[in-house]
C-alpha cells in the first residue's frame, strides 16, 4: 500500500492569506477575493469570501482556482 506523507510547509497558502479566485483552473484572476480560513486535504482550501455574491460565506476551492493577492494585483495591472 502506497502512502503519501504531506507536511504543513508544502502548502502554497497559510491561514489569513488573501487570495483571488481564477475564472478557471490556472486562468486569469477575477476581482473576487477572500481569506483562507482552513485546509481540506492537501490541495483544497476553505475561503471566506469578502466580496461578490457569496460575501461572508465559506467556500471550498482547489489550489488551481486560487492565486495570491500580490500575483493577482500584478496580473491585473498588466492587462490595462
Amino acid at each position: 500500500m502506497l502512502r503519501t506523507i504531506y507536511y504543513m510547509n508544502d502548502r502554497q497558502f497559510e491561514r489569513g492569506d488573501t487570495v483571488y479566485i481564477r475564472d478557471y483552473p490556472m486562468g486569469k484572476p477575477l476581482m473576487i477575493y477572500g481569506k483562507i480560513v482552513g485546509f481540506v486535504g492537501q490541495e483544497n482550501y476553505n475561503v471566506k469570501m469578502q466580496n461578490g455574491l457569496q460575501e461572508g460565506t465559506i467556500v471550498l476551492y482547489n489550489v488551481l482556482r486560487l492565486i495570491a493577492e500580490k500575483d493577482a494585483k500584478w496580473y491585473l495591472t498588466q492587462e490595462k
